[in-house]
């Protein structure tokens, strides 16, 4: 949804994300203007003045935030404000805690279900979805590797199984933020596109699967 460069300032801050198991690939993309954005989560019936957007330094870039209402959203007001949190490709967060957790988890299930489907169709369009490496129970160290294998990484140089649940970045794997951007990322850009897609294609959700960050870990992306 943002650039590598947003993705590591929000995780090395501690800022919870919407979901903590996946992210697009860093590929350029042109925003909309964020009040234009703002407007389209308005126009899932939330109040005017309860909707504004902030420019996060941690993230660089702006978020849309949600005032606390006097009472819980329903359920289709919150996967509505998801789909066009995904459409507009800006984050949406809610003052309220225990709104902004209902959220979460309406958010996650949403983006999974769109990083699915367009990763398959991704995939397909260059006639290698039938050739994805898929895991296998007590096997996700190996899965790895496949994974990096097929998208021309080198093997152990930017994904690791910690067990067989939770996948995760090495330790460097992504590069460090300079002055001059990401520098000595294990993969570019267009590999760590194929390895995003690979994965969402596999649906590791569904499969009770973990791909993220934990912890320290984000930390070590620092």
């Amino acid at each position: 949804m943002f650039s590598v460069v947003g993705w590591l300032g929000l995780i090395a801050a501690g800022v919870p994300s919407p979901t903590a198991a996946s992210r697009e690939a860093p590929t350029a993309v042109t925003l909309m203007p964020p009040d234009q954005a703002r407007q389209v989560v308005v126009g899932c019936g939330l109040p005017d003045q309860h909707v504004s957007v902030a420019y996060e330094q941690d993230m660089q870039e702006d978020v849309i935030w949600i005032a606390r209402d006097q009472s819980p959203l329903p359920e289709h007001t919150l996967a509505c404000v998801a789909r066009a949190s995904l459409q507009t490709i800006y984050y949406v967060y809610f003052r309220d805690a225990a709104e902004q957790s209902r959220y979460g988890s309406i958010y996650s299930k949403i983006e999974n279900e769109v990083e699915v489907r367009e990763a398959r169709k991704w995939l397909s369009e260059r006639g290698r979805l039938s050739a994805i490496p898929l895991p296998e129970k007590d096997r996700l160290a190996n899965y790895v590797k496949a994974v990096e294998i097929f998208c021309g990484v080198k093997e152990g140089a930017l994904l690791v199984a910690r067990d067989n649940e939770f996948i995760t970045f090495t330790h460097g794997g992504l590069g460090r933020i300079t002055s001059n951007g990401i520098e000595g990322a294990a993969a570019t850009n267009e590999q760590y596109e194929c390895v995003t897609r690979v994965m969402s294609a596999a649906d590791l959700r569904s499969r009770g699967i973990f791909f993220g960050f934990i912890g320290n870990a984000a930390a070590n992306a620092r």
